[in-house]
């Protein structure tokens, strides 16, 4: 699987993943100030899912699931420091079952996740 973190995942999120997974950070692309349309539409091209905390990318409406390869929107507190927010996501991560994570969008949080289509 492909994932393209957001800027607003702590780069070192990229150490949680398994060398089974192809992990980029939009700052090694090239798109670190890249509006989200644009983020997307590399994160299609190249067969990526977006993690990101931008909560704009859980609008349905203009980041329809099913046209994009998954959506994880990791929502948590404001104050949460990288330390956090890399806690929740391998949490996730350990939890999710990948099947499910191609087109859908996925919300998750601290100790759980939500699944849409």
């Amino acid at each position: 699987m492909k994932f393209l973190l957001d800027a607003n995942i702590p780069y070192s999120a990229i150490q949680i993943f398994s060398s089974r997974h192809v992990v980029s950070h939009v700052r090694d692309i090239g798109l670190g100030t890249a509006p989200d349309e644009e983020i997307a539409e590399w994160a299609k091209k190249n067969g990526a899912i977006i993690i990101t905390r931008d909560l704009d990318f859980s609008n349905k409406i203009v980041f329809p699931p099913e046209k994009h390869c998954g959506i994880i929107v990791i929502r948590v507190p404001h104050f949460y420091t990288a330390k956090d927010i890399k806690r929740v996501l391998q949490a996730f991560m350990v939890s999710v079952d990948e099947k499910e994570i191609p087109g859908a969008l996925i919300i998750a949080q601290e100790g759980r996740y939500r699944l849409r289509r």
